[in-house]
């Protein structure tokens, strides 16, 4: 009776562990497109939190102290009808034909007034004397452009990125996201501002970066010094190409500023004045960050962002938008536009 008992366990556990092998299987497959998609980010992103400190009330109404130099150019009447979305645009002089692209798709009325957006462009001040002029004439015609007192380089980008959420917080405090980005990002206004509505509370939303080393070469770009920041890694942060703040967020951030120097890095000091004021970054897998994402139809619906695009692309991109209603997407469009979107950077059709 024995050897029967000991032989039909044996066989069951054969079965058990033949019938566990497609568990196993799915539940790899599981892990890889949660990877793949970004969503597996987005799950750990909401850990973070247990690393940050709480932060303290903000009380209103504030003043801010930021040091920033004065504006020369500022839309007064923009937030006359405080947007639910204030897109602010990272430009440089020298691009108006990328300002022109967005004011002609999806940073237009069209656009903003389906989503309650408004879109703004920040600059500094350029070095040649016509370039100058050419910035006044257009801030005339089309009532879009902040500007403060500072040189338009590299160096100030951080600059840039202050007094931008300075400008939003003094003039446009009815809106109640801000969304930095740049001139070479495509965004899906309607899109994101439904996602946006569902939220609530403070803010700091963007492709995430985690455990990223300061460059201490001082040919880089990106060199920030021992002085600056004394870390071996930055704090986890939001790309620069794309990412959200509610409005309280903001406001709290730019308590944290001190005077300068600041790290030429703006997303970086953006995530290291987050730290500092108890707000955790938040991964949101449809933000693409850096990566350009394939030039489709679904990507642009799928995707609330997409960097690298020329005007003549984001041209491309605003008309499969508006036909996407009449363009069948599957239900795995995002892994296929994160999946692919390396490719295209390094060498798409279309979209660079």
């Amino acid at each position: 009776m024995l050897p029967c008992n000991a032989a039909f366990l044996r066989l069951l556990f054969i079965h058990r562990r033949h019938h566990r092998w497609p568990l196993i299987f799915l539940l790899l497959c599981l892990i890889l497109y949660l990877s793949v998609s970004g969503y597996l980010e987005e799950f750990l992103s909401w850990f973070l939190s247990i690393f940050y400190s709480t932060s303290s009330h903000v009380s209103a109404p504030r003043v801010l102290t930021v040091p920033i130099p004065p504006f020369l150019l500022s839309p007064a009447s923009a937030c006359s009808s405080p947007p639910f979305l204030l897109i602010l645009v990272s430009s440089t002089p020298s691009h108006r034909d990328r300002r022109d692209a967005i004011r002609q798709t999806w940073g237009s009325l069209t656009s903003s007034t389906a989503s309650s957006s408004l879109t703004l462009f920040v600059l500094a001040v350029p070095k040649s004397p016509d370039e100058r002029a050419a910035l006044m004439h257009e801030a005339v015609t089309h009532r879009d452009i902040i500007q403060a007192n500072f040189t338009d380089s590299y160096r100030n980008l951080t600059l840039k990125t202050i007094t931008g959420l300075t400008w939003a917080l003094e003039k446009c405090h009815g809106a109640k996201y801000l969304l930095k980005t740049d001139d070479d990002v495509f965004v899906n206004t309607v899109f994101l501002t439904e996602f946006l509505r569902k939220g609530s509370g403070l803010q700091y939303m963007g492709r995430l970066h985690w455990h990223v080393s300061p460059s201490r070469d001082p040919d880089s770009r990106h060199y920030v010094s021992e002085e600056l920041y004394g870390g071996n890694y930055f704090p986890p942060y939001c790309s620069g190409t794309g990412y959200i703040l509610s409005h309280e967020a903001a406001a709290r951030l730019l308590e944290q500023v001190r005077s300068g120097p600041w790290p030429a890095v703006e997303d970086v000091y953006v995530g290291i004045l987050a730290q500092a004021a108890g707000i955790t970054p938040r991964h949101v897998a449809k933000i693409a960050g850096s990566m350009s994402v394939p030039h489709s139809t679904c990507c642009y619906r799928t995707m609330f962002t997409s960097h690298g695009l020329t005007p003549k692309g984001m041209q491309e991109a605003w008309n499969m938008l508006k036909e996407a209603d009449s363009h069948w997407c599957p239900s795995l469009a995002l892994l296929y536009c994160r999946l692919f979107g390396q490719l295209v950077e390094k060498g798409g059709d279309g979209v660079h």
